[in-house]
């Protein structure tokens, strides 16, 4: 007999899970609650589709079990994803390291994986939310008002959801006695308390981060960093989000340290400033820090220390202008919270990996699988966390044969 399974969710790691299983035979409904497929694909690599990343390696995620993380990246490689969807027609070309489809366009991917399911005759249930979701006690599973052999949660995370919009995977999870790690946003903007970020509003420039927390040092990223009215944002902020995130749900002080001269070593930054002195001496502040940094960071600089742009050099103590200088290596930001759920690109947290097998079947609930995001396992920027979706996508998929 055709066995039939339920996909909840009809995103990335949904649709990979259906057309996995409905591949080797199995005949497949997805129940989607919104009105298409793949809607939030569409935004992945700024329209682009980041779909992966040839750099492959464990340590780019996060999660509660690296062993059956990486167990299931393994059975479902980066290369298999380029496999996968050259042979859905969808060229791969890579960019230092991102693999993007060869057109750039994420509504490519889309139609590809739509098509496919098309083609296996995978049914898709659009604006169906579900409303029960039970193990019946002959083992069959009810959904709504249908019977399914085996079910795969893959309804995602609180990421990108509108506010106030219902979460139904972790609720499901949860009545099938799984643990919820806590949740929290992943790869998203932070929320400073310095009033002078709204000065620095929309300057982008390279910097060195390193996020401190209770006084000590916890991650340090670089790249371009984003200034907006209220905070910090850009991808450096975004891969440490998380681990600012739970450190901010778990009452700790959280800082940032912004170094605008990452390609400096201290002491190479240090001889720089002593020849710019000698060098500019009688100039007024303004003019002395030009082609320091953005001219807003420079103005900013200014006023944190007391001073007016047109003060002489010489009339401020050598003391107060080496720590004005120096503070461009080292200025410190206070968060007060990150982004919110409906603003994160992923969440961290989720369905515990320790209650899932390597198939990502339940250990508790026989016939019940889990695939993408709704599993505690969240990826860096870069592709990571789509071939996650795309790895546990196939395993499940594959796993209810």
């Amino acid at each position: 007999m055709e066995r039939e399974i339920a996909v909840i969710g009809a995103g990335a790691a949904g649709m990979m899970a259906a057309i996995t299983a409905a591949s080797q035979g199995a005949k497949v409904t997805v129940f989607e609650k919104k009105s298409r497929v793949l809607q939030k694909i569409l935004v992945t690599g700024n329209g682009k589709c980041n779909l992966s990343n040839i750099n492959m390696d464990v340590t780019a995620y996060h999660s509660s079990y690296s062993r059956r993380l990486e167990a299931v990246l393994h059975t479902f490689s980066t290369a298999d994803t380029i496999s996968f969807f050259n042979d859905l027609g969808v060229l791969i070309r890579a960019k230092n390291g991102y693999l993007y489809p060869y057109s750039e366009q994420a509504q490519v991917v889309l139609d590809a994986l739509r098509l496919r399911a098309d083609e296996l005759g995978i049914s898709i249930l659009l604006d169906h939310e579900i409303k029960t979701v039970t193990k019946r006690s002959d083992g069959f599973f009810a959904v709504n008002d249908y019977v399914y052999e085996k079910i795969i949660i893959a309804c995602g995370s609180m990421a990108a959801k509108k506010k106030g919009e219902a979460i139904y995977g972790y609720a499901m999870a949860e009545m099938f006695g799984h643990t919820i790690n806590p949740v929290v946003s992943g790869l998203c903007k932070l929320f400073c308390r310095e009033g002078f970020l709204k000065a620095l509003s929309g300057v982008r420039c390279q910097a060195e981060i390193t996020l401190v927390i209770n006084g000590a040092t916890a991650q340090v990223e670089s790249g371009e960093v984003q200034f907006t009215n209220e905070g910090i944002s850009g991808i450096p902020v975004f891969q440490l989000s998380r681990t600012a995130s739970y450190a901010l749900l778990e009452d700790k002080e959280v800082k940032v340290k912004i170094n605008f001269f990452p390609d400096m070593a201290e002491d190479d930054y240090e001889n720089f400033c002593f020849q710019r002195l000698a060098l500019n001496k009688g100039k007024s502040l303004s003019d002395f820090l030009l082609g320091m940094a953005h001219k807003k960071i420079n103005q900013v600089m200014i006023r944190k220390h007391g001073f007016s742009y047109e003060d002489k050099i010489e009339n401020i103590s050598s003391d107060s202008v080496w720590k004005l200088l120096m503070e461009f290596r080292s200025l410190l930001v206070r968060i007060r919270k990150s982004d919110s759920f409906e603003n994160a690109q992923v969440c961290a947290g989720g369905v515990d990996l320790n209650e899932v097998s390597d198939e990502l079947e339940s250990v508790l609930v026989p016939g019940l699988y889990f695939a993408g995001e709704i599993l505690d396992v969240d990826g860096r920027c870069g592709g990571y966390n789509l071939q996650w979706a795309w790895s546990s996508g196939f395993v499940a998929g594959g796993g209810v044969r």
